[in-house]
């Protein structure tokens, strides 16, 4: 039995109408003393919202899209907007993002010794989570947030409001896919694996597609790929704009270009092959830690791996059917070159005169024609008489 995995990131969410009791505690909240302690991390039970809403004293300061830290000021004016949005019936959503921090250690958020956290970069992503889910819901115009840090729990984590001071939505429910776009914001702004990305996008790209745009599959050190790439060309749409890997058209043949693709793939890049499975493997294994291995979560990062791979396979049979419109192009110019002979060549392409020259050079070659003609008859009648004399 496999050990389940603590994820990284965990995003819980719920919202509360006007007239429920969390939505007037988050309005007091605001008014109240900034919390100054930041005691070191203890064991505590997490009961999302209200928990937080009592005890201040276990959060960071404010913070909103705009400002790091809410003044006096900037606190009265989100009070405001806050109670404005409850008198308009407005709903309230209530996010609560919590992270292992063991995760957050390794990403270097968190230094588990000093008990200090980075919380430039937390709001940051806190931001970026909020700028889309506002967007994908349709309340980037009408909605304002605030949120804080939670410190001293066994889990760091933090709270985000939202409310639209002037409603434009009655309903709560947000889309499923919303709520995975906000955690992927969060996992993706502190995993720092550009460099791993890099590298893996160019062994596909730049290596091993681009080494394939640049060999012929007719050569006769290729020969072997002969075979299958004609197979493939002489099933074709005769639509040429059709000639893509994606195209409906050709799902009968799909499975050709792609058995092209592996014998290119085992016999010029099978080292590159297993180390792309190597790095793609690590970053599966990256990505469920981040996530967990829930089975929601799951789909998150099980077909990371396998949309890579389709990516290479997508690039690479392109890269076959370039090359056979290449060859198609040669084909039809051998066609015409036999329709139309290098010595005579077709009178539309002659340069201006030509023609008249032509016809000239023509009339000019009958003639001769018939003066040699003329003498050639003159001397086999001589010859006739000369044999009839003889007799």
């Amino acid at each position: 039995m496999s050990e389940t995995v603590t994820p990284g990131v965990v995003l819980k969410t719920k919202f509360v109408t006007a007239n429920q009791k969390g939505f007037q505690d988050y309005v007091q909240y605001v008014d109240r003393e900034e919390a100054k302690g930041k005691g070191e991390v203890h064991l505590s039970v997490f009961n999302l919202y209200n928990d937080y809403m009592d005890d201040p004293d276990k959060t960071s300061a404010l913070f909103t899209q705009q400002s790091d830290h809410l003044s006096m000021e900037g606190k009265s004016g989100i009070k405001s907007l806050f109670r404005l949005a409850q008198e308009n019936n407005s709903v309230m959503w209530q996010d609560v993002i919590t992270f292992d921090n063991e995760w957050l250690r390794q990403q270097g958020v968190y230094d588990d010794q000093s008990h200090t956290l980075d919380e430039n970069r937390l709001k940051q992503v806190t931001r970026k989570s909020m700028q889309t889910m506002l967007k994908k819901e349709g309340l980037l115009e009408s909605a304002i947030w605030s949120a804080a840090i939670h410190y001293n729990t066994d889990n760091i984590h933090i709270h985000v409001a939202t409310v639209e001071p002037n409603p434009t939505r009655e309903r709560g429910k947000r889309k499923p896919k919303t709520l995975d776009a906000m955690k992927s914001e969060v996992v993706n702004g502190l995993l720092d694996r550009d460099q791993e990305r890099i590298q893996i996008n160019f062994l596909i790209r730049d290596h091993m597609v681009h080494s394939k745009k640049e060999m012929s599959s007719l050569e006769w050190q290729n020969r072997e790929f002969k075979p299958l790439f004609l197979e493939v060309y002489h099933q074709l749409p005769n639509d040429k704009t059709q000639w893509q890997y994606g195209y409906q058209t050709l799902n009968p043949i799909r499975g050709k270009i792609d058995d092209l693709t592996t014998s290119y793939l085992n016999k010029f890049h099978k080292e590159d092959i297993k180390h792309l499975h190597q790095k793609l493997d690590q970053e599966v294994e990256v990505l469920k830690h981040a996530y967990g291995d829930g089975e929601k979560d799951k789909k998150r990062y099980q077909h990371y791996k396998q949309n890579k791979l389709d990516d290479l396979y997508k690039r690479m049979g392109n890269a076959f059917l370039q090359e056979m419109k290449s060859y198609d192009r040669k084909q039809n110019s051998k066609q015409e070159s036999h329709s139309t002979s290098p010595s005579h060549p077709s009178i539309r392409s002659m340069p201006p005169g030509f023609q008249l020259q032509r016809s000239l050079k023509r009339i000019q070659r009958s003639m001769d024609q018939t003066y040699d003609q003329f003498i050639n008859d003159l001397d086999h009648q001589k010859l006739e008489r000369e044999i009839e004399r003889e007799r």
